[in-house]
C-alpha cells in the first residue's frame, strides 16, 4: 500500500500527535504529516514529558490501513527501522541500536523515541506515529542518559529527515506487505541493542523470542 506523504511544517504546536490526532478524527487523509519546529507539551510513551525545543525534530504521521490490527502488531518494529536507517544516513560512523521496541540509543543514551497511538471506529481506523529525535540539543532527564545527533557529530535539520523516515516506512512497510514478519524481525535483530526482553547470545548467536506476528 503506497503513502501519498503530506508534510506541514508549523513553527510552534503543542503536540504533534494531538495535533495529528485531532485531524484523524476530523477525516484527514492517510498519509497526513505535520512537523513542529518547536514543540511545547511533547508527549512520551507512559505519559512521560518529551522536552522538544527548536532545532530537535518533532513530528508525527496518520496511518489509515485497512489490516490496522495486523499492522499494529510488527508497526513498533517497522518504525524502529525506519527511523534507524534514516539517522544512520546523517550519523554513519555512529554506533545507534534499537532499545525494545523502538527507541533508538547510541553509547546507552537515548537519541529517539516514538510514541503510537491509535483511534476511530471500525470504519474510520486510524493510527498516529509520533517520532522525536534528539537533533541540536538533548533533554536532562533524571537517571536516564540522552544525546544528540549534534553532540555525535552529525549535523541534521528537522524537516530532511522527517522525510527521510516517511520513506523508510513506505520501503519497510512494503517488505512487510511482500515479505511477512520475517525480514522485519531480521532486520531489527541486526540492530537490537543486547540487553532487550527475551535477547539471548547463545553459541555466538543472539537469539530474540519473537512471534512471527511480532509479538515476544
Amino acid at each position: 500500500m503506497s503513502f501519498p506523504w503530506s508534510l506541514t511544517c508549523y513553527d510552534t504546536l503543542g503536540s504533534t500527535s494531538d495535533f495529528c490526532k485531532l485531524q484523524a478524527e476530523n477525516g484527514a487523509s492517510n498519509g497526513t504529516a505535520v512537523l513542529a519546529f518547536r514543540q511545547s507539551a511533547g508527549r512520551g510513551t507512559r505519559g512521560r514529558v518529551w522536552a522538544a525545543p527548536e532545532g530537535n525534530l518533532s513530528f508525527s504521521f496518520l496511518c489509515r490501513y485497512p489490516r490496522r490490527d495486523a499492522l499494529m502488531q510488527v508497526l513498533p518494529f517497522i518504525i524502529a527501522l525506519s527511523a534507524h536507517e534514516a539517522l544512520t544516513c546523517v550519523l554513519p560512523d555512529a554506533p545507534l541500536r534499537l532499545k525494545w521496541p523502538n527507541d533508538i540509543i547510541c553509547h546507552d543514551a537515548k537519541l529517539c523515541g516514538v510514541l503510537i497511538e491509535s483511534g476511530g471506529s471500525a470504519e474510520d481506523a486510524w493510527i498516529v506515529v509520533g517520532i522525536g529525535a534528539n537533533l541540536q540539543s538533548a533533554p536532562v532527564i533524571e537517571g536516564r542518559k540522552t544525546v544528540s545527533v549534534a553532540a555525535l557529530g552529525g549535523v541534521a535539520a528537522p524537516e530532511p529527515l522527517a522525510r527521510s523516515i516517511l520513506d523508510q516506512f513506505s520501503l519497510w512497510l512494503s517488505r512487510w506487505e511482500r515479505g511477512g514478519f520475517e525480514p522485519i524481525r531480521t532486520a531489527w535483530l541486526d540492530r537490537a541493542h543486547a540487553r532487550v526482553p527475551g535477547l539471548r547470545f547463545r553459541g555466538g548467536r543472539t537469539i530474540l523470542r519473537v512471534s512471527s506476528q511480532g509479538s515476544i
